[in-house]
């Protein structure tokens, strides 16, 4: 089994300094893939919003300092709206750069945000020069208050990240793509550069919902569940892949990267896999020394507890 790792783009850890040395010790150790996660603008508070994972990722979190960047499954996962947080698309074409087999995704970056033809010309870009590493990871978010500041329509939004999605792979098809929805026209729009992988950039779906399950059924490649106990993963994922083959698709393709913590224990990623569970990804939560000696002693380190036991797997 394969390991990815998020470890950067917010706060201490998001200088582009610590995203090239992160991003080349993770590739040096085995893992196959960096993860950015996703914020336009930040919020001292969320009054309209709740944060979709307050409740936690089904695997309790690690110990870990007050000063960390992100901390998973509380109220506001940023308390400091001070912090640094980078742009996921610029910082894919960043790390990109700096490797050479590492794959570089988003999980999640909140596709209704965006417009999609914009931003199918950034990632096919980023996937062209890369020689086909980019990874599409694609939520709808949570906060109002974001999506009032960029102009976004909250209403819907499940809709437009259907049509996004669609407009996109138009788009990374050969020739010219033609697409009608409510929000994106393309009569014989020709973008390039194309992706390098044939058949476009993968776009694995965020979010546990039915909504997002369904999403993931008709048009993903896969699934990067948060939240998802062990306990319930084989129903869940069992499920997930009934709706995709009602879709005529193949589910036996999806790729399905469950987030885990350093604290996670080898039996219960095994019981992942026997569920169907494809691939990690490793929140490390600012565990990470921020100078180059200590971020590769402590990839080497989870190397030695995930990267390997995993590919043994």
């Amino acid at each position: 089994m394969k390991i990815g790792i998020t470890c950067g783009g917010i706060g201490a850890y998001a200088s582009g300094e610590f995203l090239h040395l992160s991003a080349r010790a993770a590739e040096e150790v085995g893992f196959n893939a960096y993860w950015m996660p996703d914020h336009v603008v930040l919020f001292a508070d969320y009054p309209e919003s709740r944060y979709a994972y307050a409740n936690g990722s089904g695997q309790a979190k690690p110990q870990q300092d007050e000063a960390a960047a992100l901390k998973f499954g509380e109220e506001n996962p940023i308390p400091d709206p001070h912090s640094e947080f980078v742009d996921p698309v610029a910082a894919m074409a960043w790390v990109a750069a700096a490797t050479q087999r590492i794959e570089v995704g988003s999980n999640v970056l909140i596709l209704p945000q965006r417009n999609p033809v914009v931003l199918a010309k950034s990632l096919a870009s980023i996937d062209s020069f890369s020689g086909g590493r980019v990874v599409l990871g694609a939520g709808i978010g949570w906060a109002r208050e974001e999506y009032a500041a960029v102009g976004a329509p909250w209403q819907q939004r499940g809709r437009r990240a259907d049509e996004y999605i669609g407009a996109l792979r138009a788009l990374w098809g050969e020739g010219g793509a033609d697409f009608e929805g409510e929000t994106v026209q393309l009569r014989g729009a020709y973008a390039y550069p194309k992706p390098a992988r044939p058949g476009g950039i993968p776009i694995l779906i965020g979010g546990e919902s039915e909504a997002a399950l369904r999403r993931v059924a008709r048009a993903g490649d896969g699934w990067l569940p948060f939240n998802l106990p062990v306990e319930e993963a084989a129903q869940t994922i069992d499920h997930l892949k009934a709706m995709t083959r009602e879709q005529g698709r193949d589910p036996e393709q999806l790729r399905i990267v469950k987030i885990i913590f350093s604290n996670a224990e080898l039996d219960d990623l095994k019981r992942y896999r026997e569920a169907g569970v494809t691939e990690f990804n490793l929140a490390s939560n600012g565990e990470l020394p921020l100078e180059k000696a200590g971020i590769e002693e402590v990839m080497a380190e989870f190397a030695e507890r995930f990267v390997e036991p995993l590919r043994r797997l």
